[in-house]
């Protein structure tokens, strides 16, 4: 089982440092759990967080996104690759054992579309797992509370919700609250964990402004960076080694484990 650690190294050679460290965090969690088939994945991207965590194909992604589409199909660690978002899945019902989901949900403006489509796609008993931010991530930034400590709420106030706004976030709630939207299409929270310390997104948050450029050399290039950095994660690694092995009783990200109720179960309730 690799570590956040060994994560991270992975990320950094070809991916921004803030991204690298907020994905060390998904990436070692989510390579905790094995894998039922068949397995969809909604907004695969590019298809690296995939083939970074799991040994084996994916069944099926999807994404909106034609560029990343086309990525995602040469990286070759899907045995499909479609280009749809997840509120319209061309998708028989029932047809997926396990659906994976990283950081993605938070950014489909309708989510109750989505859920409904994940739900009618999953097998009963089958399994969501996903992450998304949690309720600290509108409270623990960096220059959020450094803004707060000079007494510039207001400013503070701003910056979370630009935060928000360029990363598109339309869904940062508390479990209980996804809990009640999941219950609405059948679907049971069994397991939610925070991940990604409170300490670990302010430096994440430090590190951000860096990752514009390589956010135009992703759209214009297909690469986060022109040549990849085999020498970084050395460089790197002794000052990241506390904040990628800390642990928090409340983190920015929850990892969430959630099951389609069987049909004993529905028409039991009913």
């Amino acid at each position: 089982m690799k570590s956040r650690e060994e994560f991270f190294k992975h990320y950094v050679v070809r991916n921004p440092i803030a991204h690298s460290l907020w994905r060390s965090f998904e990436c070692e969690r989510f390579a905790k759990e094995k894998l039922l088939h068949p397995v969809l994945d909604v907004g695969c991207g590019d298809g690296f967080f995939t083939q970074a965590v799991f040994k084996e194909k994916i069944d099926i992604g999807i994404d909106p996104d034609p560029v990343e589409v086309r990525r995602a199909v040469k990286r070759g660690n899907y045995k499909k690759v479609l280009n749809t978002g997840v509120g319209n899945l061309p998708l028989p019902d029932s047809s997926v054992q396990t659906v994976i989901s990283n950081c993605v949900l938070e950014h489909v403006p309708d989510i109750n579309a989505g859920l409904a489509e994940i739900a009618r796609v999953l097998r009963p008993g089958g399994r969501l797992m996903m992450t998304v931010p949690s309720e600290y991530y509108n409270r623990d930034s960096f220059y959020q509370k450094l803004f707060e400590a000079a007494g510039f709420n207001q400013a503070a106030q701003w910056y979370n919700r630009s935060l928000n706004h360029v990363f598109k976030h339309y869904h940062v709630y508390g479990k209980k609250l996804w809990a009640k939207k999941f219950e609405a299409h059948g679907l049971i929270l069994e397991k939610v964990e925070y991940i990604m310390s409170r300490r670990a997104f302010r430096v994440y948050d430090r590190f951000l402004i860096a990752a514009v450029w390589g956010k135009f050399l992703k759209a214009f290039c297909g690469r986060w960076v022109l040549i990849p950095r085999v020498w970084l994660p050395k460089v790197l690694l002794p000052f990241f080694r506390n904040t990628l092995n800390e642990q928090d009783q409340k983190g920015i990200v929850y990892f969430m484990i959630v099951r389609k109720k069987r049909l004993a179960q529905r028409s039991k309730k009913g």
